[in-house]
């Protein structure tokens, strides 16, 4: 089992997880994404004091991001329908105020974490086109 894989990862990420609690082969590949692009010293990284970026892990990343961001969108709002029930059930108690002030509060939430997280995939989509834009054009004056 990885170090990742916490009980609260384990709630929070349960896509990435067998029934054994192990992680699945696609999370051990985001795993390895993640750590390539937080480490110089990783394969592909940049190692010796010298730095490399990896469009196609700068992309996968970004691929990674967007489906989050679908994610949060709709698994974000899995208990809006229910809050809402609550909300209109126990209208004149406190509780059904609360309810509603904290699925409001929540929705803010979501928006907020949603455009982050929309910002950083276009972030990292547009670093990988770069990145081969540059070395394309380097190629090119160096006349390789």
């Amino acid at each position: 089992m990885s170090d990742r894989a916490t009980a609260f990862d384990r709630m929070m990420n349960p896509w990435a997880y067998d029934a054994d609690g192990n992680l699945t082969a696609q999370a051990r590949a985001r795993e390895a994404a993640r750590t390539q692009i937080n480490s110089t010293s990783a394969s592909g990284g940049g190692g010796g004091g010298g730095f490399n970026a990896d469009p196609n892990a700068l992309t996968t990343a970004g691929n990674n991001s967007d489906q989050i961001h679908v994610r949060l969108n709709t698994d974000g709002r899995g208990a809006d329908e229910a809050t809402a029930k609550v909300s209109t059930a126990l209208a004149n108690w406190s509780t059904g105020k609360a309810a509603a002030g904290a699925a409001g509060t929540w929705d803010q939430c979501v928006a907020a974490l949603g455009g982050t997280i929309g910002q950083t995939t276009q972030a990292l989509r547009a670093t990988a086109t770069n990145y081969r834009q540059n070395e394309s054009a380097v190629q090119h004056d160096l006349g390789a």
